[in-house]
């Protein structure tokens, strides 16, 4: 017997059965479906963003433009004097003795400060002048204005290059009391 299972064993099986096996893969969705959809959420979000950050921006504030008026606007005043912004030389030009001393006494007790007296280079001037630095030039009315009823200024005979006053005063023969 041992023969006739050998036999069995080595007969052929019965007729494999074939197995179908199908399986439903899903098929994927394009990619141009997908980059549409993304691009129109963002389309979305962007809409969405500008619109609260247009609402939370202040609207600019525009300046009402003047209108023109019938009135005369005012020009700046000049600024005030203050003498002791101001030093003084005071040299004698007239030929009388002792004249810058007692013109530099007037200075000093209207509150200017006096750097230097003496006799200037000639004692011909006829009539009283004053030189300015340069800087000064423009602010000199307001001082011959103050002095006026103490000094009696002809003119401004120009620029003081030299010194450390702001302005010389060299007095002429119309000082001469």
């Amino acid at each position: 017997m041992e023969e006739e299972n050998i036999s069995n064993l080595s007969a052929p099986a019965p007729a494999e059965q074939k197995y179908n096996f199908s399986y439903n893969i899903p098929k994927k969705k394009s990619n141009k479906t997908i980059i549409v959809l993304i691009i129109i959420l963002l389309m979305i979000f962007l809409a969405i963003g500008v619109f609260f950050f247009r609402s939370s921006v202040p609207a600019p504030v525009s300046a009402p433009t003047p209108s023109p008026t019938a009135y005369e606007t005012p020009s700046p005043s000049p600024s005030p004097l203050v003498r002791a912004d101001w030093s003084f030389e005071v040299l004698n030009g007239s030929g009388t003795s002792g004249l810058a001393k007692k013109v530099a006494l007037k200075l000093q007790a209207l509150g200017y400060p006096v750097v230097k007296t003496g006799n200037a280079d000639k004692q011909t001037y006829a009539k009283t002048e004053i030189l300015v630095k340069k800087n000064l030039l423009s602010r000199i009315d307001s001082v011959i204005a103050d002095l006026k009823d103490n000094i009696k200024i002809a003119s401004i005979a120009g620029e003081l290059k030299e010194g450390t006053a702001s302005a010389r005063i060299i007095i002429g023969k119309d000082v001469v009391e």
